[in-house]
């Protein structure tokens, strides 16, 4: 178990690894070109097509890796294919129309200009290529190679910066930006298809099946509304800054967020490499799998303190990276970095309250860190700007931890289970 756990992450660290360096290089010359108040702009538009990311995902990966045997595999996965399709074609006019409804202050320049609905507009595309490539990587994860997931990320990876320079020499401004990360898309979507025709030499066909989705929707519906939960607490203070505060501190906290989203990355491959594999030996070897609990657990303690000293040694090259400007998300990065073991466990935590199936205390523990960084958001960003943005994004973390922890021990049995 130790091996495959350790090769698959090791295939995602990889790919992270160069996926990574694109996007700081991405970050650098988007940074450089539009400056802090563009820069801003540019992470108002993502940020918003993301919030549509997450419902498009609705936790239905996790149901199809729990359902899915060698027999009914390719069936479930052309079901799951159509339902995604379906659902983030919706949820891409979706976001469009609404996006329309966002005020716009043009004498402060507070809120979304037209320039950045536009940009919407065309970065809605991404929320369809965002959720097949999801689908997609349902697949790698039930096989367990993430390798062949972590191949079609770097291909993409690669058009978005390929898009990005050219944009950057032909000075193509925001929109320009943007397409890129359409063609982007596009790609992870082509090559992930084409790897899984590779691999079981059949094309995968959407297939739309009412009684399917109804399965799928019913089982995961509680992951999927914690994962909305998770969403409003993790990047609503991004649509407050928007509507509160100038387009220059949307960027200088964006910036210090995408340095600091890109180290979270890591407890997630570990979490989707361990899931499967604990699963079955939650089944079959109680006391194997309460061994592997707690060895990963002070693992991934070990690496998210590691990985703090490591970021805010990055935050002091931020002003040297571009050309003195971004001062301001240096002591952003380096807060934000200290929440970063919170994440780590969590990620884990997560998945375990999915194989003792209590999944439903998901909605509870994500409506309560919820609850509390909207309120803590909105009495303190109007105030203190960014900075208090990132301190409430720790807190808020460590409160989920927290959460996560009790929803674990609420049934004696599962007390009993973890503390053997």
């Amino acid at each position: 178990m130790f091996k495959k756990v350790i090769y698959n992450t090791g295939a995602q660290i990889i790919g992270k690894g160069i996926t990574a360096g694109t996007t700081l290089l991405i970050t650098i010359l988007i940074g450089r070109a539009l400056g802090e108040a563009g820069y801003g702009d540019f992470t108002k538009i993502f940020v918003f097509v993301g919030y549509f990311y997450t419902l498009g995902d609705f936790g239905i990966n996790a149901v199809y890796i729990k359902l899915a045997d060698d027999k009914n595999n390719f069936i479930l996965l052309r079901s799951l294919v159509g339902l995604r399709l379906f659902i983030t074609l919706s949820l891409a006019i979706a976001a469009i129309l609404i996006s329309f409804l966002i005020p716009y202050n043009p004498q402060t320049g507070i809120g979304f200009s037209p320039m950045v609905k536009l940009g919407i507009i065309v970065a809605s595309l991404t929320i369809i290529t965002q959720g097949l490539f999801t689908t997609a990587n349902a697949f790698f994860q039930r096989i367990l190679r993430y390798d062949l997931s972590t191949i079609a990320a770097i291909c993409g990876s690669l058009v978005i910066l390929l898009g990005t320079i050219l944009t950057f020499i032909a000075k193509g401004g925001l929109l320009g930006y943007t397409i890129s990360y359409v063609f982007g898309g596009l790609t992870f979507v082509f090559i992930s298809l084409y790897l899984i025709f590779i691999k079981t030499k059949k094309l995968i066909l959407p297939k739309f099946s009412l009684a399917q989705s109804k399965i799928f929707i019913s089982k995961s519906w509680p992951i999927g509304l914690a994962l909305i939960l998770n969403l409003i607490y993790f990047r609503i203070d991004v649509f407050i800054l928007a509507n509160t505060r100038s387009s220059a501190e949307v960027g200088l906290y964006g910036l210090a967020y995408q340095f600091f989203e890109s180290s979270l990355a890591i407890p997630i491959f570990f979490a989707n490499a361990l899931y499967p594999l604990l699963a079955v030996l939650y089944r079959s070897d109680l006391n194997q799998f309460k061994k592997q609990i707690a060895v990963w657990l002070k693992l991934l303690t070990l690496f998210s303190i590691l990985l703090v000293f490591g970021l805010i040694m990055v935050s002091f090259f931020i002003p040297f990276i571009y050309q003195g400007r971004f001062t301001g998300s240096v002591p952003a990065l380096q807060i934000l970095a200290l929440g970063t073991p919170f994440f780590f466990i969590s990620a884990l935590l997560w998945y375990l309250l999915i194989i003792f199936d209590k999944q439903k205390y998901l909605l509870i523990v994500y409506a309560g860190g919820a609850v509390f960084n909207v309120i803590a958001n909105l009495i303190f960003i109007p105030r203190f700007g960014y900075l208090a943005a990132s301190f409430i994004t720790v807190v808020s973390e460590g409160l989920i931890l927290l959460f996560l922890i009790i929803a674990l021990y609420v049934k004696p049995k599962t007390f009993n289970l973890l503390r053997e």
